[in-house]
């Protein structure tokens, strides 16, 4: 494994999820990537992270928003069934110049609730 997936599971391990990111999960965020996706080193910091099994086994819902070096703001959506990454995924990555942004172009509603952030409007509660 690369030291950038390590440094960023170290960066996700601060967040209470039902599954938490290591190593391999933020290996395959990036070896799945659909959309525009940064590089692993480009990530600054993680905002907002939710992360569950919905099905057990390998399944997993994934989203977050994080910083990047250069002040912009990347959002990721995955989810993935139980057989896990490589077979039925969908990894949405997107990178946007604001928070507001990467918020509301980024996120789908769902996701913007289990992060607790919402648009104006919005309720944050699912």
């Amino acid at each position: 494994m690369q030291p950038y997936f390590e440094r960023l599971a170290r960066m996700s391990d601060r967040f209470t999820t039902d599954a938490p990111l290591d190593e391999w999960d933020w290996s395959a965020l990036f070896q799945y990537a659909e959309g525009e996706a940064p590089e692993p080193t480009e990530i600054a910091g993680i905002a907002n992270l939710w992360s569950t099994s919905p099905e057990g086994y390998a399944s997993r819902d994934i989203a977050f928003i994080a910083t990047l070096h250069d002040a912009r703001w990347a959002t990721c959506v995955e989810r993935s069934d139980t057989s896990g990454f490589g077979c039925l995924q969908g990894v949405d990555w997107r990178i946007n110049p604001t928070r507001e942004a990467a918020i509301g172009q980024g996120l789908d509603k769902e996701s913007r609730a289990h992060l607790g952030l919402s648009l104006p409007g919005e309720e944050t509660t699912r």
